[in-house]
């Protein structure tokens, strides 16, 4: 049986039901979903693999587990998904995602917010007899539109309005 909320307890099972494995191997299409591996595996043959491990406080649902063949999970241990990714030097493109955005003003921060109809509020500051409103800042931006923005909308951003020309003034000959 599978707990579907998030709550704190701790769920006693520590593996899936056979439907729910049967389940999660159709949507793995049959094969190890480590992005290193991809071998073509039997249903007889998987291993359900936990993002945050089992040991480590990781719950039994569909969110936290993976399709593996024997070698990844063993290879997997108890180490985090993003950690056993990175030792096999594969990028998470959540990170490069977020790394783009960083790359990015924040003029072009809200462009992207206002495309996506994303609202970013920033957060009140009390004093002892006042209060202010402080502006988001870029990391607040980050965080919102990363869970939106595709690599596709990056590289095709628009681009922020130019900046208006200042006239220069005339010199004029009088003093007045």
């Amino acid at each position: 049986m599978i707990y579907w909320d998030s709550g704190d307890e701790r769920d006693s099972k520590r593996s899936l039901g056979i439907r729910d494995k049967q389940i999660l191997y159709r949507n793995a299409k049959g094969r190890c979903q480590n992005p290193g591996c991809g071998k073509k595996i039997d249903f007889d043959e998987m291993e359900i693999g936990h993002k945050t491990a089992w040991s480590r406080g990781g719950i039994t649902t569909f969110r936290n587990s993976v399709c593996l063949c024997h070698r990844c999970n063993k290879l997997q241990g108890t180490d985090s998904w993003a950690v056993f990714m990175k030792k096999q030097n594969i990028k998470d493109p959540k990170t490069e995602l977020k790394e783009s955005l960083k790359n990015l003003t924040l003029q072009e921060l809200k462009l992207l917010a206002a495309k996506h109809k994303v609202r970013v509020a920033g957060y009140v500051e009390e004093d002892l007899f006042s209060s202010r409103r402080v502006a988001p800042t870029k990391s607040q931006y980050i965080t919102k539109l990363s869970k939106v923005v595709t690599d596709s909308d990056l590289r095709s951003r628009p681009k922020p309005p130019p900046k208006p020309k200042r006239r220069a003034r005339r010199k004029s000959d009088s003093w007045w």
